[in-house]
C-alpha cells in the first residue's frame, strides 16, 4: 500500500529553500506551498518548485496541507507557529522558537491544546560524533551523567556582524545570547536523554567588540542547567573570540 504523503508548506524562500528541496517522496513528503514577503524571490521559487505561492501568511495557512516549516526570522517563530497550530497544522521551526519567555510559554500551551506535533529542528545532535556518543551512553557502559559541557562559539568580524544584522531595529541585535543556546545544549540533551529543570544564566559583555556596532545585547553567555536526573550541564558561547564547537559528558 502506497504511503500517504505529508503535504508541506514552507515559509521563507531564503534558507527555507533547503527544506523545500528536501520535501520529497523519498522522505514521505510533498511540497505544496511557499510563503514570503520577498516577492521576486518567491515568484522564482514558485516556478522552480511548481507550487502555490503566498505573500499573506493567513492565506497561506488556508491552503490544503498537513504541516508548516518555519524558515523565517528567529523572533517571528512563536507567533507564526501558534497561528499554524490553531489552523490545525503540524509545525517545524528551522531555528530557536521564541524571542521572549512569555512567547515560549504561549507556544507550549498551544502545542498541548492543539494536540499537533511541534518540532524544533536543531541539527547539531545529528552530527556523527554526537550520535555515536548517544549510542555509547545508552549502552550504560559509561554510567549515568553527572556533569557535562557544551560549547558553540562562533565569532564574527564587525563587518560580518553588520552584514548579518544591520541597524538598531534588527532582531539579532536585541535577542540575548542566552536565547541562542541550542547548538551547545541540544546535543547534550540528545546524548543523555535529559531535560533542564532549573537554569542560571550569566551574560558576557565585551564592549570593545560592539562599541562600533548597533548591537544592544551581550555577545556571549555561560549557562548552568540542572537536569531532570540531578546532573549539571555548563553551556558556553555565541560570539566570543575563538571558535569552539564541542561536547563533553
Amino acid at each position: 500500500m502506497k504511503q500517504k504523503l505529508i503535504r508541506v508548506g514552507v515559509i521563507g524562500v531564503g534558507r527555507g529553500q533547503s527544506f523545500a528541496q528536501g520535501a520529497s517522496e523519498l522522505v514521505g513528503m510533498k511540497l505544496v506551498a511557499l510563503c514570503d514577503h520577498w516577492e521576486s524571490k518567491l515568484a522564482e521559487a514558485g516556478k522552480q518548485f511548481q507550487v502555490a505561492t503566498y505573500t499573506d501568511y493567513d492565506k497561506f495557512l488556508e491552503h490544503e496541507m498537513d504541516a508548516v516549516v518555519l524558515a523565517n526570522y528567529f523572533h517571528q517563530h512563536a507567533p507564526f507557529a501558534i497561528k499554524a497550530l490553531r489552523a490545525g497544522k503540524h509545525v517545524m521551526s528551522e531555528t530557536s522558537s521564541n524571542a521572549t519567555l512569555a512567547e515560549g510559554v504561549a507556544l507550549c500551551r498551544e502545542v498541548e491544546r492543539s494536540g499537533r506535533t511541534y518540532m524544533l529542528a536543531e541539527n547539531y545532535p545529528f552530527w556523527k560524533t554526537n550520535m555515536e556518543m548517544r549510542r555509547v551512553y545508552r549502552t550504560g557502559e559509561i554510567g549515568r551523567v553527572s556533569y557535562a559541557e557544551g560549547e558553540y562559539n562562533h565569532p564574527a568580524s564587525p563587518a560580518e556582524l553588520l552584514h548579518l544584522s544591520p541597524g538598531f531595529k534588527h532582531w539579532r541585535n536585541w535577542i540575548p545570547s542566552t536565547y541562542y543556546c541550542t547548538h551547545a545544549l541540544a546535543p547534550l540533551m540528545y546524548i543523555t536523554d535529559t531535560m533542564p529543570v532549573k537554569i542560571n544564566g550569566l551574560s558576557i559583555a565585551i564592549p570593545e567588540l560592539t562599541k562600533d556596532l548597533p548591537r544592544q545585547s551581550d555577545v556571549g553567555s555561560v549557562i548552568l542547567c540542572r537536569m531532570d536526573n540531578g546532573a549539571v550541564f555548563r553551556i558556553f558561547g555565541l560570539l566570543n573570540p575563538g571558535h569552539s564547537y564541542w561536547y563533553r559528558v
